[in-house]
């Protein structure tokens, strides 16, 4: 049978300096330390999002349109993941017991995000359910882009401009970059420091 194409939010939680993290440490330290981020991410995520699945060091979401009224429930969302994520990062560094390179290294791991307004299709194989479409594979792409590069930012969130337009968010507060990639073409972005919200959402 033939599935519709549906319209929604797709969303990719990063977990920054992860292969560094997991090459240079203790491996069973430092995937203890990744669990429990990971797992804080998700049960996060998913107050509101659907889980697709967990890919290595990412957590890739969906919600459909009819099920996110305000975009600003979105905002609110990841700024509130990445609050649990940064006090989690710095309560597992702050209680650690034994000087391993992995729980010393605990502070250099960040979280990013990558938000993507588009259709995708719900495929479900073997009772595995996955996602395919061009948007989807747009919101992989995004995780390979210039932001670090020309901003310093490890932790931050990236909306592509089609995203925040159909949000009905103000541009203003983000950095505007463009980025380019094969059979996709050119991608307007609007990024935003996460250290700076965390910074104001502590106070």
């Amino acid at each position: 049978m033939e599935r519709k194409a549906q319209a929604g939010y797709l969303v990719l939680a990063d977990i920054s300096g992860y292969t560094s993290f997991i090459a240079k440490t203790e491996i069973e330290h430092a995937e203890k330390a990744i669990s429990i981020l990971l797992e804080d991410i998700i049960e996060k995520l998913d107050d509101v999002l659907t889980i697709v699945k967990l890919e290595g060091d990412a957590v890739f979401a969906y919600i459909s349109d009819d099920q996110l009224s305000n975009g600003n429930a979105l905002l609110e969302l990841l700024d509130n993941t990445y609050l649990i994520f940064r006090d989690s990062a710095k309560a597992l560094h702050s209680q650690a017991t034994c000087p391993c390179k992995a729980c010393i290294a605990i502070p250099t791991l960040d979280l990013k995000f990558f938000v993507h307004h588009g259709e995708y299709i719900v495929q479900q194989v073997a009772g595995i359910r996955d996602l395919l479409g061009n948007d989807v594979t747009l919101i992989h792409r995004l995780a390979k882009n210039h932001v670090t590069e020309s901003t310093g930012w490890n932790g931050y969130v990236l909306f592509t401009g089609n995203c925040l337009e159909q949000m009905q968010a103000d541009k203003k507060p983000f950095v505007q970059q463009a980025e380019t990639y094969e059979h996709l073409g050119n991608v307007d972005t609007y990024v935003m420091n996460l250290h700076v919200r965390y910074d104001e959402m502590k106070k």
